[in-house]
């Protein structure tokens, strides 16, 4: 597969660093060699999930996730179309796992009764996420539970008043007598809370052994958690302190 235009990548990384503008940030302490497959994976990720969870038409969901799993399916034969694919192609990666993982985590429509249903849940494609992401960058999979939790705060603030509720437990509703639309008002910082505190206590400890991709993104995400449980908003924290936070990653500090 011939290389795709430079811009033709880029449009796909700004979106998802619009998203996740801390690891824009942060890719400075990536080696320059690597930085390519770091910027692929992760704009990659926001379009599997995107896919997956984000579309308003259930109808759309189906057939955008149907046209990745054929991608992911293609990749091992270098047949990929997709501008991301030129720089993750790789012929010994699980992908056809992860395409199964992406329909069957479309198809999934149950809201979770508590904090590990919704956990659980996630735990296919997270699975099959890591096992991908452990291959691009030749190191230990990441622990599931980190990606399950990334996943599920990413379907904060935009999610709640989405089909699927943002996966809201429904303990947390019932204990706080709200519903997900009064959450979605503005209504519900409690639930919130509460819920950002289960999540971060899901979150495992960093390990030096996970590829730098993945512990950027789960420090950031913890601390995104500590910002939501602590009732100060989605938003991330000043690009200053994001900085000096992804050079004591990068460091193992």
């Amino acid at each position: 597969m011939s290389a795709p235009p430079d811009d033709a990548i880029a449009h796909f990384v700004a979106k998802w660093h619009r998203r996740e503008p801390e690891m824009a940030l942060a890719e400075v302490f990536c080696a320059p060699g690597q930085r390519p497959r770091f910027r692929a994976w992760g704009a990659l990720v926001h379009e599997l999930r995107e896919a997956a969870f984000e579309l308003s038409d259930a109808r759309v969901t189906a057939v955008k996730c149907q046209w990745w799993a054929e991608e992911l399916a293609n990749l091992p034969q270098g047949r990929g179309r997709h501008p991301i694919s030129a720089d993750i192609a790789a012929p010994a990666l699980p992908w056809t796992p992860l395409a199964r993982a992406l329909i069957e985590q479309s198809l999934l429509d149950d809201r979770p009764g508590d904090a590990s249903a919704a956990l659980a849940h996630m735990q296919p494609l997270a699975r099959a996420l890591a096992d991908v992401e452990s291959g691009l960058f030749d190191a230990p999979p990441a622990d599931t539970s980190a990606i399950a939790v990334h996943l599920l705060l990413q379907r904060l603030p935009q999610g709640l008043l989405a089909a699927d509720q943002a996966r809201l437990p429904l303990n947390l509703l019932a204990r706080h007598g709200r519903t997900v639309a009064q959450v979605g008002a503005g209504e519900g910082e409690a639930v919130l809370r509460d819920w950002a505190s289960a999540l971060l206590d899901a979150l495992p400890a960093a390990s030096s052994s996970q590829p730098l991709f993945r512990r950027l993104r789960t420090g950031f995400d913890r601390v995104r958690l500590a910002r939501l449980a602590a009732g100060r908003g989605f938003a991330p924290p000043a690009a200053p302190a994001t900085v000096w936070r992804a050079w004591r990653i990068a460091r193992g500090a």
